[in-house]
């Protein structure tokens, strides 16, 4: 009799650790079943008076589940939508402001919270000159005419390839490597030679002799880079525009220097479709989810190795740009007029927020 009594108190105890062990084992599996979260927001973000700027959740925020959270952006100037935040610069707004962007998981639980300054800023005065150097989104493209509007007339671009005041150093296909490198380079099936910026004497990329060779002497430099070339591990783009941002400080000790960062592609539908001339794939193998996460992957390399580097602006285009409709039909890679109309705003912005305290006119 006592034996049953004590295997009756027994089995509640029993019971009661059967259900912590096995909450422990739900717990673990949750955790390792659970979608990871990754996030980048730049500490500046600028619009100009007049333009529109917008931050899209699902570039600024990046999941193994893209639908695995929400975005809640708090600001006291322009607008939380659903799917972004958006900005138009006003005259009667100039200023900074405190721009916040809160994460929950679909139980309203908080994930992380991530703050910028936001600055409204006055539109750009005094002349410029840019020289871009990139791959195919710099090759030619609309944004270059549209800056060059947006400011006046003010922004010109200089370079060895393009139109006079268009002018720039962009090449489809090339990676930062490639500019370190005797590259050659071919456009319309005509040999152009070796890229410009290789110094055969020195075996190197060499702004100085750049200069020289070309007579070009602009005003400020911008680098365009990252869409080729993108791995899983950053470090090879990272390290190679490096080496460019090294040279060029040894012979322009002041000269302002941006470095934009690449956009994040369509959608899997398109990267999947399309094809090169012969009929295969021209991005075999590729997914968008893992593409998604090297570019932010990618972002936040850069923002380490030059975000608090003098005279080095980082233009974050890649959070600024709707990936999910601006781009050309049946192409993941290259965006329709909208797509440019965002790069050239972006960018003006930023140039509009900076550009007069690092060369006043």
């Amino acid at each position: 009799m006592k034996g049953k009594k004590k295997l009756l108190f027994l089995i509640p105890a029993v019971l009661v650790l059967g259900l912590l062990i096995w909450n422990i084992v739900l717990q673990v599996e949750l955790k390792k079943y659970k979608p990871q979260i990754e996030a980048y927001l730049p500490e500046d973000v600028y619009v100009a008076v007049g333009s529109t700027v917008e931050l899209y959740n699902d570039e600024v925020v990046w999941s193994g589940l893209r639908s695995g959270y929400a975005c809640n952006w708090d600001c006291q100037v322009g607008e939380n939508l659903e799917d972004r935040f958006s900005i138009t610069g006003k005259e009667e707004q100039v200023g900074d402001y405190s721009l916040t962007l809160t994460v929950f998981d679909y139980n309203v639980n908080e994930l992380m919270t991530l703050k910028s300054t936001l600055h409204v800023v006055e539109r750009l005065e005094g002349e410029y000159s840019i020289m871009n150097m990139g791959d195919s989104l710099s090759d030619g493209r609309e944004w270059y005419r549209t800056i060059y509007h947006l400011s006046g007339e003010q922004i010109t671009f200089t370079g060895t390839r393009g139109w006079t005041r268009y002018s720039h150093e962009g090449r489809s296909g090339f990676s930062a490597q490639d500019y370190l490198e005797p590259t050659e380079y071919s456009s319309d099936g005509v040999s152009e030679g070796v890229q410009p910026f290789y110094d055969p004497v020195q075996e190197m990329f060499d702004w100085k002799y750049y200069k020289l060779y070309t007579g070009k002497d602009p005003d400020v430099i911008q680098i365009f880079l990252g869409t080729n070339g993108l791995k899983d591990d950053p470090s090879d783009t990272v390290n190679a525009i490096a080496q460019m941002v090294d040279n060029i400080r040894r012979h322009d000790k002041e000269i302002p220097i941006y470095l934009v960062n690449t956009i994040y592609w369509g959608d899997q539908e398109t990267i999947g479709k399309m094809v090169k001339q012969d009929g295969t794939a021209f991005l075999p193998g590729e997914f968008k989810n893992r593409s998604d996460r090297r570019i932010m992957d990618l972002m936040k390399a850069m923002a380490k190795k030059f975000g608090h580097m003098k005279g080095v602006t980082l233009i974050p285009l890649g959070l600024m740009h709707n990936s999910d409709a601006n781009f050309d039909q049946g192409d993941a890679l290259h965006p329709d007029d909208a797509g440019y109309e965002q790069f050239a705003e972006v960018m003006y912005s930023v140039y509009c927020g900076t550009l007069p305290q690092q060369l006043p006119r």
